[in-house]
């Protein structure tokens, strides 16, 4: 694959998991219809990008946001929640976060994907213009709202009330248009900010994303962390010839092979597709097959002739093996937060009788949840490989058996106080709804025949895929209930 392949397929990937951890962010569609926003037990978390609380579709907080409703309140002027939150995004992913998991970096991608005759990266004056984001944070996020306050102590959260595009167009707009209350308070401070959102986009048609260079104070602050953060790019300097393919590729104009960690980088990954002798790689990437074989899938097993002859491949099987398996990880991985948040929110010693029972069964829940993640990453990554697939059925029995040691650490300690777990029944639903997890291992024994061509017929495989869909189900059901997005007695 050439470099100009691997970089339209690299920028393909972006979009599609930008599009869906937008969905998946704003998916609260009631609030699209009804013109009220959601207002669950979620909205009390942080989202790692510029996603507004006043968008009606968002389920979570904006940190920007979150931040200035604790600095201009009466009673609380820091906020260790939010400072602490943007600490853990920032040295997990830095501006990662902008380059993948920010609905307004996303909205200013498509914008420039317009086509027009003039496209340029940066604005006239970008050296020192790309300052002023950090302007913006220490002024109109930090001290504005902290400092000037009315009578009552209250200060005003300046950034997004007479600033933020993104907060306007993902909040301000839909509730204008859905809510007649809204349309009622349109005044002046609204067409300021209209005005400033549609230079915004207009400039996006032609600058890459003037908003995330000049003006984001969120992105001000992940790219701080971006020379610490676990997600970083390294240069194989041995391989490194300094063609320069590297900012040709790069929205944000960055010298990668200078400057791989620089502030301005939103590792949208196209460094990596573009270098011609494959000298820039990430820290993820690069740990990606030891954590793979170390943990969860063994990469370094060779496979005699005859066996390699033996295999037929089958790309549409691994495809429909890999979905569901990632899915199942996914829901896994989140019934175990929720179990390990759950065990330590509760005070376990009301809970369940017996607090180290219930944090070990939480802690064994998810391990497995993550030994299923991964593997489910992995089975993605190599649908087309049969031939790596195979191991899939130990790993997977693995992680199965520690969610059923889980399970029995579960009914001891239910057995101990079964009076107490009757305000929890609904997180003991999803604790017990893991326990079909043995399910997959039959979809992952069926797999493992029809690659070798030992099954008879297809009958297996598609009772097997039935089940495992019934179970994704059940746990999404569950997990809905749990989260309180789904409606219950």
């Amino acid at each position: 694959m050439t470099p100009m392949e691997k970089q339209k397929k690299q920028s393909r990937t972006r979009a599609w998991f930008q599009a869906a951890w937008f969905a998946v962010t704003n998916g609260y569609l009631r609030g699209y219809t009804s013109g009220k926003i959601f207002d669950g037990a979620t909205k009390r978390l942080c989202v790692p990008g510029l996603n507004c609380y006043s968008c009606p579709g968002a389920f979570g907080a904006c940190p920007i946001g979150s931040l200035q409703a604790v600095l201009d309140s009466r009673n609380y002027k820091i906020s260790l929640y939010v400072f602490g939150l943007l600490t853990a995004f920032g040295v997990l992913f830095g501006r990662l976060v902008c380059g993948w998991m920010c609905p307004f970096g996303f909205v200013q991608d498509l914008f420039y994907r317009i086509r027009t005759k003039f496209k340029k990266k940066n604005l006239p004056g970008h050296k020192y213009l790309r300052y002023v984001r950090f302007v913006l944070l220490i002024v109109f996020v930090i001290l504005l709202p902290s400092c000037v306050v009315d009578a009552t102590g209250t200060g005003k959260p300046t950034f997004c009330e007479f600033i933020c595009p993104s907060g306007l167009l993902l909040g301000g707009i839909p509730l204008t248009i859905l809510n007649e209350g809204f349309r009622a308070a349109i005044g002046i401070r609204f067409w300021w900010k209209f005005a400033i959102l549609a230079a915004v986009l207009i400039g996006s048609v032609f600058y890459y994303r003037p908003f995330c260079k000049y003006l984001c104070p969120l992105g001000a602050i992940y790219g701080v962390f971006n020379p610490i953060s676990t997600y970083r790019l390294e240069i194989d300097h041995d391989k490194c010839i300094q063609c320069g393919a590297c900012q040709r590729a790069c929205g944000m104009d960055i010298r990668t092979f200078e400057t791989p960690n620089s502030m301005d980088c939103i590792r949208c990954g196209s460094c990596i597709s573009a270098c011609p002798k494959g000298a820039i790689s990430s820290t993820w990437g690069n740990a990606r097959s030891r954590v793979a074989s170390r943990c969860f899938i063994d990469d370094t097993g060779t496979m005699t002739q005859e066996t390699a002859a033996a295999l037929v491949p089958q790309p549409a099987k691994a495809v429909v093996f890999g979905v569901i398996l990632i899915l199942f990880s996914v829901i896994g991985f989140v019934g175990g937060i929720i179990g390990v948040v759950n065990a330590f929110m509760y005070n376990l010693l009301y809970e369940m009788g017996t607090p180290m029972t219930g944090i070990f069964y939480s802690l064994f829940k998810l391990a497995s949840c993550l030994i299923l993640f991964f593997t489910g990453i992995h089975a993605i990554a190599n649908r087309e490989k049969p031939e790596k697939l195979i191991v899939l059925k130990e790993r997977v029995s693995k992680a199965v058996l520690l969610l059923v040691i889980g399970i029995v650490l579960m009914g001891i300690a239910a057995a101990l106080n079964t009076d107490a777990l009757g305000p929890y029944a609904l997180y003991t639903m999803v604790f017990f709804i893991m326990a079909f997890s043995p399910l997959l291992i039959l979809l992952a024994g069926s797999l493992e025949a029809q690659i070798k061509g030992q099954a008879k017929s297809n009958a297996g495989w598609t009772i097997n895929v039935i089940l495992v869909c019934i179970v994704l189900l059940a746990q999404l059901i569950f997990l809905g209930i749990a989260f309180g997005l789904i409606p219950h007695p």
